[in-house]
């Protein structure tokens, strides 16, 4: 005979066995005890948290004939038929591969007929976000005005995916995560049930692992079983998940911090030769990254946060103050982006080292996030004292230095001539401003199509060569003028003005006449004859 899964094996049959859902159990519980059962119900949450279980505990109590404190009794016919799976009064109908309007139009057609032997005909529908917008229609009369014998419940991970119509008629129960240290007391229940040796610190890997599922956490432990025989322990846990133990993470967060390139290449290898999973690894490492915002920011509340040990968010706590809030940050960036990224790499080992590199040299990256990395290793390395025996001089020598310095300054200020404002001529102080233009590219690209024409009374020209006006009209109403006049402004320190013209735009023709009057004064107006070639 087949071996059959712990988290079959082990499902619960009574209200009192579903965990982390007490609310929930605790309302249906009593609407059985008191007779006020709905018509229809929507249980929601995650995978694995009780939405299927809870569901067939309640069809055996609403059909059950000695029901105690909302409990299914478990001995009369009805219950001994829901247990054996055998009645006709509960159907599941799987929505993700019975979704069409056929389906509900045969359920529709079936519904009216009376139970065989309970008290309500229960339809568990399970994911049933996933029936069509046709069926959600067939389904929503007989879901509002269902027969009296007729009973409804509605699974589903995605409730957004419902329509409103269907929300609105039934009674909504949203499923939570269940706490880590509450899967980890389940299962070791189930191991005692099993007789399996296993470690606290081991069922506390695999509930953290669950991220609140009960069935996963299940699963990972009839993984671990398999490979361990009768005994669990963390290393065994960490070799079935692939997973890093906590002390490499603490070593590997280490070296990022420090900036140690050559180390954190290093444990990547020592991670590889090892046979984990380098997009695993990411994940761990962002949890733990993840970890110390926390412990940083939250302080002693970090340890019901990540529901750790005390010692364990004291240690946490010790890492997270060797480094910055805006380079943890930047870290949290740079690996979730890798984490995300590797899916698509052929070779994720060289995604994750060069994540690693860039991560402990932020000073040799291009994001402007890494600016503020670079100020904030610079702030950790004052405050250790870092530069200060470099620079500190003998005592005897740096007191009477330090109290000339003062009288040295006010000097200096005096006598120091004042520097110039800007750049002494027109050219020098356009070459100056294009400088902090060039950093706007598509800026930059337009005034390659102009010519500096010189500086007037703080006004500066710009001439576009013939062809150019789109350039021009594009500047103008943008209003990218004033970027220019703020270039022009800084290099020169002092407000300065800027005007756009076309070379087309010179007028030529007054220094001409001044000219040809000068030629009338000097030969006299009769002697001249002017001729128009």
């Amino acid at each position: 005979m087949a071996t059959q899964a712990l988290y079959r094996t082990w499902r619960p049959r009574l209200f009192s066995d579903v965990v982390g859902q007490e609310p929930i159990v605790t309302t249906l519980k009593n609407q059985v005890a008191s007779g006020r059962v709905a018509h229809a119900y929507l249980f929601c949450g995650s995978r694995g948290t009780g939405k299927t279980t809870s569901a067939k505990i309640f069809a055996r109590a609403v059909n059950c004939e000695n029901p105690r404190d909302g409990e299914p009794c478990g001995e009369c016919p009805a219950c001994r038929a829901l247990q054996d799976e055998n009645c006709l009064d509960v159907v599941e109908i799987d929505a993700a591969s019975n979704n069409g309007v056929d389906e509900i139009r045969d359920l529709r057609d079936k519904i009216k007929y009376p139970p065989q032997q309970g008290k309500y005909r229960v339809y568990i529908i399970d994911e049933v976000h996933m029936l069509s917008a046709g069926a959600f229609n067939a389904l929503l009369k007989t879901l509002e005005e269902p027969p009296r014998h007729a009973l409804f419940i509605l699974a589903t991970t995605e409730p957004q995916k419902l329509p409103a119509t269907v929300l609105s008629r039934c009674q909504r129960y949203d499923f939570r995560r269940i706490p880590a240290q509450v899967i980890a007391a389940r299962l070791r229940t189930v191991c005692s049930g099993e007789k399996v040796e296993v470690s606290d610190d081991a069922l506390m890997d695999i509930a953290r692992s669950a991220e609140g599922g009960m069935r996963d956490a299940l699963s990972l432990m009839d993984m671990c079983l398999s490979y361990g025989g009768g005994s669990v322990d963390d290393a065994l846990v960490r070799e079935v998940l692939g997973a890093s133990d906590r002390s490499f993470l603490f070593r590997f967060a280490g070296a990022l911090v420090r900036g140690d390139a050559a180390g954190v290449l290093r444990d990547v290898d020592e991670l590889m030769r090892g046979g984990r999973e380098p997009q695993v690894f990411a994940r761990d490492l962002t949890g733990h990254l993840r970890a110390l915002l926390l412990a940083q920011t939250c302080g002693d509340e970090v340890a019901e946060l990540l529901e750790i040990t005390a010692e364990d968010a004291a240690r946490y706590r010790e890492q997270a103050q060797s480094v910055g809030r805006e380079r943890l940050l930047w870290l949290l960036d740079q690996f979730l982006g890798v984490e995300a990224d590797m899916k698509w790499a052929s070779r994720p080992r060289v995604a994750l080292e060069v994540a690693a590199v860039r991560a402990c040299l932020p000073e040799k990256t291009a994001e402007w996030d890494a600016l503020a990395s670079r100020l904030d290793l610079l702030e950790k390395k004052l405050e250790n004292g870092e530069f200060r025996a470099a620079s500190a001089a003998p005592d005897t020598a740096a007191k009477p230095a330090q109290a000339a310095k003062p009288r040295a300054a006010a000097k200096s200020a005096q006598e120091a001539p004042s520097a110039p404002a800007g750049p002494v001529s027109g050219a020098e102080l356009w070459d100056a401003a294009m400088k902090t233009i060039r950093q706007d590219a598509k800026l930059f690209a337009f005034l390659k199509n102009a010519r500096f024409a010189g500086i007037t009374d703080g006004r500066a020209r710009l001439e576009f060569k013939k062809g150019g006006e789109i350039y021009r009209n594009v500047l103008l109403k943008s209003g990218q003028d004033k970027q220019i006049e703020a270039a022009l402004t800084q290099a020169a320190g002092q407000p300065v003005a800027v005007e756009l013209a076309m070379e087309a735009e010179i007028k030529k023709v007054p220094a001409a006449e001044d000219a040809l009057k000068n030629v009338f004064e000097t030969f006299g107006r009769e002697n001249v004859q002017v001729v128009d070639e």
